[in-house]
C-alpha cells in the first residue's frame, strides 16, 4: 500500500521540473532575460510553439534512434551529450529540459550559427523542421502582433 503514494509522489516531483510557457510569456522572457532582438524573437518563439508546445520538458524519439529535447527540440545525434552521437554544445541533454531554458537558448544559438556556418547566412532557422514548414514563410510580425504593441514604450501586453 505504501508502494504506490510513494510512486506517486516520484512520478509528480518529476513532472514538476517542466515549464510550459504561454506564448507571449515566452518571448518577454527571450526579450528581457536573454536580450535576443524582436527579429529572432519572433523566429524562436514560433519554433518553440510548433516543435514542443513551448513545454521545456518535451522529450520525442526519432526513427534513426536519435532524440530530441526540450522547448526547441534540439536533437542528441549532434548537438547535446548522449551515448548516441556528437556533442557539439558540450552539455547532457537532460539539460534542455530544465524550466531554467539558460542552456537550450544557448545551445539553439549554437545550432543556429553552426548551420549558417554550413548553410550560409540567414539559414541557421532552417535546422528546425518546424521553421521550414511553419514559420518561414509566414508573416511572423502578425504572428507575433498579440504579443507586441505599436507604436508605445512597452514590447509586450497582456
Amino acid at each position: 500500500m505504501r508502494i504506490l503514494p510513494l510512486a506517486l509522489l516520484v512520478g509528480l516531483l518529476a513532472v514538476s521540473d517542466a515549464k510550459v510557457f504561454r506564448k507571449c510569456e515566452f518571448a518577454e522572457l527571450l526579450e528581457t532575460r536573454y536580450y535576443l532582438s524582436r527579429n529572432d524573437i519572433k523566429n524562436w518563439v514560433c519554433i518553440a510553439e510548433f516543435e514542443s508546445s513551448f513545454n521545456t520538458a518535451a522529450i520525442n524519439r526519432n526513427r534513426n534512434r536519435s532524440t530530441d529535447y526540450g522547448i526547441f527540440q534540439i536533437n542528441n545525434k549532434y548537438w547535446c551529450g548522449s551515448d548516441y552521437g556528437k556533442n557539439v554544445c558540450g552539455i547532457p541533454c537532460s539539460d534542455l529540459t530544465s524550466d531554467d531554458i539558460t542552456a537550450a537558448v544557448k545551445c539553439a544559438e549554437t545550432v543556429r550559427r553552426d548551420t549558417e556556418r554550413y548553410m550560409g547566412r540567414g539559414k541557421g532557422y532552417t535546422a528546425w523542421v518546424a521553421y521550414n514548414s511553419k514559420c518561414k514563410n509566414r508573416d511572423l510580425d502578425q504572428y507575433m502582433a498579440e504579443c507586441w504593441s505599436r507604436g508605445s514604450n512597452s514590447v509586450f501586453e497582456f
